[in-house]
């Protein structure tokens, strides 16, 4: 009870007690003094709250002779004036409920410093305590407040994407601190605009601590619509891109900076949801000069050096035309291969692999997370530590051939179809395994430079000296070279041209490494590098003391072998055929046994007792199962060995009728001579003539094949 509503009480008590005692000739007197105009006014205003009072007080009053008439009439113009007040104070609901507040009017000045002068909706009100929906009950006009959430969340920004016109939109909300660490502080998300107006999407902010639930989520998407309409004009709406790296301008985006020349449109980076943490990771720290000096350490380790220029020869791709490809150290423990990372991943940001903020990244990953990620980089390297950490090896095939492609799987939505990842870079790869093991398309193979060897080389120690001193000067200094870089690059866009000119001249000058389709490609990724290494020398890079150009030849000459799957098909044949021989009908070994056909039949025929043999004809359904269990396809090999010459053939085809047993079957023939040169590359070590000698004992013996060849699943069936 308020002091008014007391003293109107209290003067209405006394105005009866004396009425009960005055004489009859005082009660006008009396009645007129105390039923003012205002007084009952003031009744009226209160009379809701004091109802019971008033009530028994008047019905007192009304008891004394005399004053019946008065009373009653008292209690009709107390009933029109309750009914004004009542008029007023709706008209003040309304108002309250209709005039929109200001934000910065409802919090705190350390909540709303530096936001725009946003509206708080009508019907709403907002404090840090939450969201509130307002309405009244009953005929009093009483306001109710119905908590939507429970901490303030707003619309801040939004950005439409330049290149694809979709909108994103920077949400925020409160965020209580931990225990004694101060005040409440905005937390930011950016999300696609549809996310915010769509409970199912909407309900995923839970889990970055947003505060909508299942149960609020339909009240929360009123407020936010409410506070998008009324603050159209307010919000601030840019250009923006979801992705880093090169946009369709000519400049380059980065978490930390967007790099153009004078007159491009300022872009904001919207990123996809959940990139924070590549985001955290590309930033610089400690000096340029800094990290320069520690490269210094590297230069008598050529492969070390390799991964600064394959880093930045992910940025280098748009202006050569360059298709995706990757690079992979390939080792033993404790070689190098994650210094190799850390000395890629500074070039960009934080070189770590095992804090949250670090640009290395783990092969463990999500398929599609490594295919968002991608997407989101767009022209800046991937870089993933440790293929023995993923435990299905078809997880690395498949990233593999997705990376190589550029370009993502369309995925269904319930809007539709989800937008398409794309991306033109480079990945990085360390493991024990060479990558190209993981897969068997030679496509894919094709696209991988292998790097083998430790990428710090020397005594154990040495090199652990050296890693060790490396790693500790990277997290001091990072972030700086590929900032150098692209503005480099922006700032000389006119020489582009000239960027490409060169790029290609180095690839004409690689592709006579190999006489190969396969060489001629990894040929265009060496060129890559090369080029990636001059622009670093340019901008004061040291230069490695010997060449790396050396290790990235082998690797294409590998890269040749290893990719061409014509050739892995044939070698693996003809080594089954070797494991195998007491099932070729003619053979040494099928003689020397005496028992007829083998209880799971012949399988082609082998006359290797003739040391002149230049066959192994292997029945055409056997092979067929052969190369089926060894993931080849048999119309697509055996194609190619005929166009290559690999086989004894006839003018109708690839088969050739040989007599097994006294029952003609068709075969495909295996010439001798090109089994022997397959083996002869892989082991230069062993001469020709002792193959031939030996009639293959030695090869069963000896022969230790790479991991380009499937020798190694020629073991029996």
């Amino acid at each position: 009870m308020s002091d008014t509503d007391s003293s109107v009480l209290s003067a209405l008590a006394h105005f009866v007690d004396e009425v009960t005692t005055a004489e009859s000739n005082e009660l006008s007197t009396l009645f007129t003094t105390f039923f003012s105009l205002s007084r009952i006014e003031e009744m009226a205003t209160s009379w809701d709250e004091n109802e019971f009072q008033y009530e028994a007080l008047l019905t007192r009053a009304a008891g004394v002779r005399g004053l019946a008439g008065k009373i009653k009439n008292v209690q009709q113009t107390l009933k029109r004036a309750r009914k004004r007040a009542q008029q007023q104070q709706l008209q003040q609901v309304v108002r309250q409920l209709t005039t929109p507040d200001l934000v910065t009017e409802s919090l705190p000045d350390y909540l709303t410093e530096g936001l725009p002068t946003f509206l708080v909706p009508s019907g709403y009100d907002i404090d840090v305590g939450g969201i509130y929906a307002l309405s009244t009950t009953g005929d009093d006009g009483t306001i109710i407040r119905e908590k939507v959430c429970s901490a303030p969340i707003i619309i801040t920004q939004r950005g439409r994407d330049a290149e694809t016109g979709l909108m994103q939109v920077e949400v925020a909300w409160v965020e209580p601190p931990g225990p004694g660490k101060g005040r409440p502080a905005w937390r930011a998300h950016t999300v696609e605009r549809g996310v915010l107006f769509d409970s199912r999407r909407l309900t995923t902010l839970i889990d970055v601590g947003a505060p909508v639930t299942s149960v609020t989520v339909s009240e929360v998407i009123k407020w936010l619509t409410a506070f998008e309409d009324i603050n159209q004009h307010k919000i601030p709406l840019t250009n923006g891109a979801m992705r880093l790296g090169w946009q369709r301008d000519g400049s380059f985006l980065l978490p930390d900076g967007h790099i153009k020349t004078e007159g491009q449109q300022e872009l904001k980076l919207f990123p996809m949801e959940g990139m924070e943490p590549i985001m955290k990771s590309l930033k610089t720290g400690g000096t340029w000069e800094g990290w320069l000096e520690t490269v210094e350490l590297l230069r008598d380790h050529p492969l070390a050096m390799l991964a600064i220029y394959a880093s930045v020869a992910s940025v280098l791709q748009r202006i050569t035309k360059g298709s995706n490809y990757a690079v992979d150290w390939s080792n033993e423990t404790s070689s190098g291969k994650t210094t190799a990372l850390r000395v890629a991943a500074s070039v960009w940001g934080y070189p770590a692999e095992d804090d949250d903020e670090g640009f290395i990244f783990s092969w463990d990953a999500t398929k599609v997370w490594v295919e968002r990620a991608a997407g989101f980089l767009h022209s800046l390297p991937l870089i993933l530590d440790e293929t023995k950490r993923v435990k299905n090896p078809k997880q690395i095939a498949d990233v593999l051939f997705d990376f190589c492609s550029g370009k993502g799987k369309g995925r269904g939505t319930l809007q539709g179809v989800d937008k398409v990842n794309t991306w033109n870079t480079v990945l990085l790869s360390t493991g024990e395994q060479r990558l190209t093991s993981f897969t068997n398309d030679g496509g894919v193979r094709a696209r991988v430079l292998a790097l083998q060897g430790a990428p710090i080389a020397g005594p154990a120690q040495t090199a652990r000296v050296v890693a060790d001193t490396v790693r500790g000067r990277l997290y001091g200094h990072y972030g700086h070279l590929g900032r150098e870089v692209v503005k480099y690059l922006v700032y000389h866009k006119a020489a582009w041209p000239q960027f490409k000119e060169a790029f290609e001249t180095r690839r004409d000058s690689y592709a006579g490494i190999t006489n190969t389709a396969v060489g001629g490609r990894l040929a265009a990724y060496v060129a890559s590098l090369d080029l990636a290494q001059s622009v670093c020398e340019t901008l004061g890079v040291p230069a490695p003391s010997s060449d790396p150009i050396e290790f990235l030849i082998q690797a294409v000459r590998d890269g040749a072998n290893d990719a061409d799957r014509a050739r892995d098909a044939f070698l693996c044949s003809a080594s089954w055929a070797a494991m195998n021989r007491h099932r070729f009908w003619g053979s040494r070994a099928a003689i020397a046994r005496g028992t007829g056909m083998p209880g799971n039949g012949w399988v082609g025929r082998w006359e290797d007792g003739n040391t002149e043999w230049s066959h192994i004809c292997i029945e055409a359904n056997a092979l067929r199962g052969i190369l089926d269990r060894h993931g080849f396809i048999y119309e697509e090999v055996v194609h190619r060995w005929g166009a290559r010459g690999w086989l004894d053939i006839t003018a109708r085809g690839v088969t050739r009728s040989k007599r097994i047993d006294g029952v003609a079957a068709g075969c495909v023939c295996l010439r001798r001579d090109i089994y022997e040169d397959i083996v002869c590359s892989e082991r230069p070590d062993i001469e020709k003539i002792d193959i031939a000698d030996a009639q293959l004992d030695l090869i069963e013996a000896t022969v230790r094949f790479s991991d380009a060849s499937w020798s190694a699943l020629a073991q029996g069936e």
